[in-house]
């Protein structure tokens, strides 16, 4: 029986380790095609060129803090799941930072000029 478990321990962490670089390759894309497209608004002359990138960065963000809690999965000491915690706390730090720039008078002022 235990060697049975052994086998489904190996498959599971396979498995969560596929996830989390699956959802670090999603993070990285929202990265690049939110800079692609920020750029394509900026040489396009538009003033709201912050908002394309604000929205993918978030986006990345939110996969990336779910790379991390499937990387919990695999855990086998203390250590790592202090370095795993400070991880999601600077990254939740981020994203409050890119909320407030979201929400900051700059964004909402390009937004009013779209209208």
């Amino acid at each position: 029986m235990s060697g049975f478990i052994e086998v489904v321990h190996e498959y599971l962490n396979l498995f969560a380790y596929l996830a989390v670089y699956f959802l670090e390759a999603l993070s990285l894309f929202c990265i690049v095609c939110s800079a692609i497209q920020s750029m394509v608004v900026a040489f396009n002359k538009d003033k709201n060129t912050k908002k394309p990138l604000l929205k993918g960065l978030s986006v990345a963000l939110t996969f990336k803090l779910a790379a991390e809690i499937a990387r919990t999965i695999t855990v086998r000491s203390l250590d790592e799941i202090i370095q795993i915690g400070a991880l999601i706390m600077v990254k939740a730090a981020i994203t409050a930072l890119i909320h407030w720039e979201w929400k900051s008078k700059d964004v909402m002022t390009d937004l009013d000029d779209i209208d």
